[in-house]
């Protein structure tokens, strides 16, 4: 694992590094400071080993139990777009289940605070996060002005092919370690599940959590490339699901 964890430290490394030759090709600021608009209608998927990589991380510096509490509630939390209690699914039941995922992921992420509106796990924040606005546009959502080179339909970004490779090529060494490293999920699932997993698992067997918080999906949905955003947009969306017990 803790070479997991030094492969997971290269990737944010590498992350940031692109930001910044971003940042210096559009002459401004990636992000707006104190915006969260992207946090407040996206809960990003992060991999089991992000997951416990993110706990690792958080431990001794007085935030993991905040973290932890801050899922719990959003697990436990009755929301009305999630209102199937069917325990673990086996992938996507029924439309109204794909549906209600759907939704769960469009929904505001609960790391987001509320009055500074800043991510509570912004070191330790998942790929997908890192992604946004840097190797995939943003133009669908971002308020950042417009800097060289780009309109309103057209943002600027990194293609970072390397990066997608050594991703995929980690994900494959992880795969041979432990498949379940490799499942991903909504970021406060799949954190709290690293973080208690006795608790999670009873509180699935109690069928306390809304069946569409803990469909784990192949890591490969995410959308952290642009020809991947490209493809939803023109109508493809691979259906990749795997189990999260």
């Amino acid at each position: 694992m803790i070479e997991a964890f030094t492969q997971i430290r290269e990737i944010h490394q590498v992350f940031h590094d692109a930001e910044r030759v971003l940042e210096e090709d559009i002459g401004r600021p990636s992000c707006i400071s104190n915006c969260g608009i992207c946090c407040m209608t996206n809960i990003p998927s992060a991999m089991t080993i992000e997951a416990i990589y993110a706990v690792s991380s958080l431990t001794g510096r007085g935030k993991l139990r905040e973290m932890v509490s801050l899922a719990e509630g959003w697990l436990l939390e009755k929301h009305s777009f999630a209102t199937i209690y069917e325990g673990m699914p086996h992938g996507f039941t029924s439309p109204r289940l794909r549906d209600e995922w759907q939704a769960v992921i469009r929904s505001q992420c609960p790391f987001l605070t509320t009055d500074t509106k800043s991510c509570l796990t912004h070191a330790c924040r998942p790929f997908a996060c890192r992604a946004y606005g840097v190797t995939r546009d943003n133009s669908d959502l971002c308020p950042r002005p417009l800097g060289r080179g780009e309109s309103t339909t057209k943002r600027r970004y990194i293609p970072a092919d390397k990066l997608k490779e050594y991703i995929v090529q980690c994900r494959a060494e992880w795969v041979g370690k432990n498949k379940a490293w490799v499942i991903a999920g909504p970021f406060p699932t799949t954190l709290y599940r690293s973080a208690e997993p006795e608790k999670f698992r009873q509180y699935v067997l109690d069928n306390k959590i809304a069946s569409a918080k803990i469909i784990g999906v192949d890591f490969e949905s995410n959308l952290m490339w642009q020809p991947q955003v490209n493809a939803l947009r023109t109508g493809v969306s691979p259906d990749l699901v795997a189990m999260m017990s």
